[in-house]
């Protein structure tokens, strides 16, 4: 008599797969700091690594490295660092942006339990250097086919439709108003004083605000939505009632 073989019921299946997820979003959760500070390490280190693989003769390597951040970035030779006459595929924006952030994850390791995280509308403000030039870099190179008065009154237009939708909703903050303002004097400088050009200090100085201020107001938002599903998995795992993210079990 032939043995039957011996079959999984969804039901089985599903139970499975709810205890190695929980146990997955559980380590996650008092890991995350480290997964990502790992992850923005790397990130930002496989560019500088590439030309120095070339420089060694690991053509191949390097070649995927290279071949993989071309969709992550525009890859500009003026806008990139060179090591041993080898581009680095990454520009100099992202390395202030993403350097910073992994540098703040390290910073944010030993501040996690004290620092609050900074408010939203705050966040215009560290993201305001990075728009304006990159924005008024995009408009110079926008005048070259579309006239700057239609560039800078489209511009006009548009910040005051926002400003407008805003105070009707009563969001118009001081950020918001300050971010806007800046707005319409950047269409103003291209209009009277001529076009903007970038520079190696501006995307280095933007790039570092901007991951600041992501890691201000990001990180410790996590910490605490991380914090409160630990307290949750590890009150399921003891059998004691939680109050965490899920409420009272």
């Amino acid at each position: 008599m032939s043995q039957l073989s011996p079959t999984v019921s969804p039901h089985n299946f599903s139970r499975v797969l709810g205890f190695w997820a929980n146990r997955l979003v559980g380590w996650l959760s008092g890991h995350w700091l480290a997964v990502l500070n790992t992850f923005f390490f790397l990130y930002v280190g496989l560019p500088f690594l590439a030309p120095l693989l070339l420089t060694a003769n690991h053509a191949r390597s390097a070649n995927f490295i290279y071949w993989w951040y071309q969709f992550l970035c525009h890859l500009f030779p003026s806008r990139t660092y060179f090591i041993a006459g080898e581009q680095v595929c990454l520009c100099h924006r992202c390395i202030a942006i993403y350097g910073t952030i992994s540098l703040g994850g390290i910073v944010f390791s030993f501040v996690r339990r004290s620092l609050k995280p900074l408010p939203p509308r705050w966040y215009l403000l560290f993201l305001l250097p990075m728009t304006l030039d990159g924005g008024m870099g995009l408009a110079s190179e926008l005048a070259q086919f579309v006239p700057m008065p239609l560039l800078s009154i489209t511009t006009v237009v548009f910040i005051t439709f926002v400003t407008i939708l805003l105070y009707t909703q009563k969001q118009l903050t001081w950020p918001v108003i300050i971010f806007l303002a800046c707005g319409v004097v950047a269409a103003g400088y291209l209009q009277f004083w001529g076009l903007h050009q970038s520079n190696l200090f501006l995307r280095n100085f933007t790039g570092v605000m901007f991951g600041l201020g992501t890691v201000w107001v990001a990180y410790p938002l996590l910490e605490e939505g991380f914090g409160e599903i630990q307290q949750e998995t590890n009150a399921r795992w003891t059998g004691q009632p939680g109050n965490g993210l899920y409420g009272k079990s």
